[in-house]
C-alpha cells in the first residue's frame, strides 16, 4: 500500500481540468483528466485519449483526438475527424498549463492550449 501511496504523489498534475484549444481560426473548450501519465477526457464532439510525462514544470501530452458526435453546426477544431496531437506545455502554478500543439494530420494550424484545475 505504501508503494502505491508514494507513486500516487508523484504526479502535480493528477485532477480534473478545463481545457481552452485556441487556433487563428475557431476555439474549443472541453475537460481533462490527467492521473498517473494518463490523460482522457472530450467535449460536445470529440473525445480525448492519451498519456502525459512530466519533467518539473514541463509537461508532454500525446493526445489522439476523436470524433464521437455528428452535429450539424460544429466542426472538430482540426476540421477532421480523427486527428494525433503533441501538447509541449509548462505547469505554471497548480492550477494551470499553457503550451502550443502540434498535429501531424493538420500541420500547418498552429494551437494554443490552456489547462485550469477544476478539481483534484
Amino acid at each position: 500500500m505504501a508503494g502505491f501511496m508514494e507513486q500516487k504523489k508523484l504526479s502535480k498534475l493528477n485532477g480534473l481540468y478545463k481545457v481552452d484549444f485556441i487556433t487563428p481560426a475557431l476555439r474549443g473548450f472541453g475537460v481533462v483528466i490527467f492521473e498517473q501519465g494518463r490523460a482522457r477526457g472530450g467535449d460536445s464532439i470529440v473525445a480525448y485519449n492519451g498519456t502525459y510525462t512530466e519533467t518539473g514544470s514541463d509537461i508532454e501530452i500525446q493526445l489522439e483526438a476523436f470524433r464521437h458526435s455528428h452535429k450539424n453546426d460544429l466542426v472538430p477544431i482540426f476540421g477532421k475527424e480523427h486527428v494525433t496531437m503533441t501538447v509541449n506545455a509548462k505547469l505554471l502554478t497548480k492550477e494551470r498549463i499553457v503550451g502550443t500543439a502540434s498535429c501531424v494530420d493538420a500541420p500547418d494550424i498552429p494551437m494554443k492550449v490552456v489547462f485550469t484545475k477544476l478539481r483534484d
